[in-house]
C-alpha cells in the first residue's frame, strides 16, 4: 500500500505523523494552505475561468467610425486545455475560501452503488480502482520530489510492486 511505502514527515506537519486539519483563522496562514472547492464553487471556476491578467487592456473595443472586416473565429486561438486548467487552479488558489492542509481523498469506484455487482461490473470497478491507485501513487511520488509542497511525505522504501 501507499501508506507502507511513505510516511508523513512530523517536522513539517506540526509534529504529528498523520493527516491533521485544524481551524486556521489567520489570513496569511490560510493563503499558504491548499485551495479546494465544493460542487457550487467548481461550477463557478469552470464558468469564470482564469484570473484576468493585471494591467491589461479591456477585452472590448470601442466601435470605430470606419467599417472593418469581421474577424473569423479560429480554434487555434483557444487556450490549451491543460494550460487553462492550470490557470483555473491558480485562480482557485488565489480566491478560494475552502482551505485544507490535505487534499480530500477520492471515493473508490462503485462505493455508493447499492447491491452486488455482476462479474463484468466487478472487473470494471477493479480496473478503475487500479487506475485510481496508480494516479495516487504518482501524485505521492511527485509530492516527495517537490520539497516545498505543503503535503510532506518521506520515502520508507523505494519498492514499487
Amino acid at each position: 500500500t501507499i501508506n507502507s511505502r511513505f510516511t508523513i514527515c512530523k517536522e513539517r506537519n506540526y509534529g504529528v505523523d498523520f493527516q491533521y486539519d485544524d481551524v486556521v483563522k489567520s489570513r496569511e496562514e490560510r493563503k499558504k494552505m491548499l485551495a479546494g472547492d465544493c460542487e457550487c464553487c467548481r461550477d463557478y471556476y469552470e464558468a469564470v475561468g482564469p484570473l484576468p491578467k493585471p494591467l491589461q487592456q479591456p477585452l472590448w473595443r470601442s466601435p470605430s467610425s470606419t467599417p472593418t472586416k469581421k474577424r473569423r473565429f479560429s480554434f487555434d486561438s483557444l487556450p490549451d486545455c491543460k494550460e487553462n486548467h492550470e490557470e483555473i487552479e491558480h485562480h482557485k488558489q488565489e480566491i478560494s475560501r475552502h482551505r485544507h492542509h490535505w487534499y480530500r481523498a477520492k471515493t473508490p469506484p462503485g462505493y455508493w452503488d447499492i447491491g452486488f455487482p455482476d462479474t463484468q461490473e466487478t472487473s470494471d470497478i477493479n480496473q478503475r480502482a487500479a487506475r485510481m491507485y496508480a494516479r495516487k501513487l504518482e501524485e505521492v511520488n511527485n509530492e516527495v520530489r517537490w520539497v516545498n509542497f505543503p503535503v510532506f511525505f518521506s520515502h520508507v522504501t523505494h519498492d514499487i510492486a
